[in-house]
């Protein structure tokens, strides 16, 4: 899940971080002989969101995973919405160490779950901690507490407007939570009020994980859970947790050892970046949805069987079934991101991946398939083959490397302008003519593949200090896994007369010619840029009534 996604320093260490914190370093590799080979790209810097001005709203109505079963197939207490609400503290005290306790605050509320002993259970959602010391008690209290039962601020001057990116408060408008324990313990209200260390916490995460026998597979869904607490802050989604399916602890052995408590606490750094990363993990869960076969034009057939499943019996017999359903399928077209996706189903993101998805322009975040391995769009991968092809006596550039290699460092002024974009994961359909493509592409025609190279990160702070996270010899061009490349890409043309709508195609083929047409290059001399489906970007010269020749297209040919 983590890839190469580089820690968050230590701000006792470095000095104070500044707003825009972190940047990431780019070369382009290719052609010994051809100029733009080892130039730098730059990528706009990583914006990190480590305060937010709510937290966000948890409640315990969640379908998704409501029942818990192992990969082996083995049942597993569903605690899941325990577990995240842990990590959430876990990552919250982890970031006021990093950032140092004289500019920021962390403090229990006075909010606290109920502490009952023996078997008066005054909660119908009861969760049972065993012996544990009366700290350790506190901590449960204050991380199940309805409402907001701790709080961190990064800035002491702003504690009462700003909260920690993974701040929550819980609702119980239903259920409540209370905590079980042995009968010798005080009132959390009146117990020592020093919160945890993150060390501290994670180990009694583990000791507890450990009292129900739970997986690391479940801790790792619930890890993630939590990691999407920020970025479901900013999308303004509310999640809702699957609700405490077992409340009896087992008699297992422990699954959880030293060996993994010391491992997670060490990539807690890393865990922040990516959490607080900007658009790098919804723009890596709308990524697992691309497929590097489908043009712009064949968007909407190729998403067609996922949204008739949720039609499916199956799915409508079973709230949060369908959610699930995705998420397994996410899993298994990136692995490496599969907590992810298993964490978007149960807080309820996955919907709202979909529906960005659907807009044929999701967030694309260029960082993002450097850290995770998960291919956003076309414009990652390098392609295959010549760049100039012959077809009949005429020199032709397909559209995809047309558009790569806009994006390079031009070698000669231009005047155009192509740092940013192009705004949509699918590759444009069909060829350009060489002669048609500018100066800047044309120069490469007889140049061996190029790709960016990623090479690390550079943090910079406010005292002037710049801190270089290089990868040194392992600099790395991302690539895509074979599975992903192999995947079946077919598109039944059938299909297309069923359509409801071409909207996303649409959509996605807009954006991509938009790249082109507004970075003051001008409309080039093909048919394809007058076609229906992009009247009214850049020059509105021509009109047209007649079906766009993109819609059901096999693109390909001059178009």
């Amino acid at each position: 899940m983590l890839g190469r996604v580089p820690p968050l320093p230590d701000r006792v260490q470095y000095g104070l971080l500044k707003p825009s914190l972190l940047s990431t370093k780019w070369r382009v590799t290719g052609s010994k002989d051809c100029d733009v080979v080892g130039k730098p790209l730059q990528m706009p810097p990583v914006p990190l969101r480590l305060q937010t001005s709510s937290p966000i709203t948890v409640a315990l109505s969640g379908n998704s995973f409501r029942k818990w079963i192992e990969w082996e197939g083995d049942d597993q207490p569903g605690l899941l919405a325990v577990l995240a609400l842990a990590w959430s503290y876990i990552l919250s005290a982890r970031l006021v160490e990093l950032q140092g306790s004289d500019v920021s605050i962390f403090t229990y509320t006075e909010a606290a779950a109920p502490v009952y002993r023996g078997d008066k259970n005054p909660s119908s959602v009861s969760v049972d901690i065993g012996c544990v010391d009366s700290k350790t008690v506190r901590w449960f209290a204050a991380i199940l507490a309805p409402g907001i039962g701790f709080q961190i601020a990064l800035d002491r001057e702003q504690s009462h407007s700003r909260h920690g990116p993974w701040a929550y408060s819980l609702a119980m408008h239903v259920s409540r939570f209370s905590i079980k324990c042995s009968e010798d313990y005080e009132d959390p209200k009146i117990s020592d009020d020093t919160p945890l260390t993150s060390y501290q916490a994670l180990q009694s995460l583990i000791d507890f994980g450990n009292r129900y026998s739970v997986s690391s597979h479940q801790l790792h869904a619930a890890l993630a859970t939590a990691l999407l607490f920020p970025t479901l802050n900013y999308l303004k989604v509310n999640p809702a947790l699957p609700c405490l399916a077992a409340s009896n602890p087992k008699g297992s052995p422990a699954k959880l050892g030293n060996g993994a408590l010391d491992r997670l606490f060490d990539d807690l750094p890393c865990y922040i970046t990516l959490s607080c990363g900007g658009d790098v993990i919804i723009s890596s869960l709308c990524g697992v949805f691309w497929n590097p076969h489908i043009p712009s034009n064949l968007v909407s057939p190729w998403l067609k069987p996922l949204l008739d499943l949720k039609k499916t019996k199956n799915c409508q017999s079973a709230p949060g079934r369908y959610n699930e359903i995705l998420a397994v399928i996410s899993a298994r077209r990136a692995p490496n991101i599969a907590y992810l996706s298993v964490g978007a189903a149960i807080s309820g993101l996955t919907s709202k991946i979909l529906e960005q998805v659907l807009t044929g322009q999701p967030p694309l975040e260029r960082h993002a398939f450097a850290w995770t391995g998960v291919p956003q769009s076309f414009m990652d991968l390098a392609g295959e083959g010549e760049y100039c092809e012959t077809h009949f006596s005429r020199a032709y550039i397909r559209r995809s490397d047309c558009w790569r290699l806009r994006k390079l460092p031009p070698t000669v002024e231009d005047d155009l302008h192509y740092g940013v974009g192009p705004f949509t994961p699918w590759a444009p359909p069909g060829y350009a003519l060489w002669k048609n493509c500018p100066l800047r592409v044309q120069v490469h025609r007889n140049c061996e593949r190029h790709a960016l190279a990623y090479e690390g990160s550079t943090w910079c702070f406010s005292n002037g200090l710049v801190l270089e996270d290089d990868l040194g010899r392992d600099s790395v061009v991302p690539h895509i896994s074979k599975d992903r490349l192999s995947e079946d890409s077919n598109v039944s043309h059938d299909l297309l007369q069923f359509l409801a709508s071409e909207d996303t195609s649409i959509e996605a083929t807009r954006a991509s010619f938009r790249w082109v047409l507004d970075n003051g290059e001008g409309r080039p001399p093909e048919e394809a840029y007058k076609d229906a489906w992009l009247l009214g970007i850049g020059d509105e010269d021509s009109e047209s009534d007649e079906m766009s020749s993109y819609g059901g297209s096999s693109a390909g040919g001059e178009s």
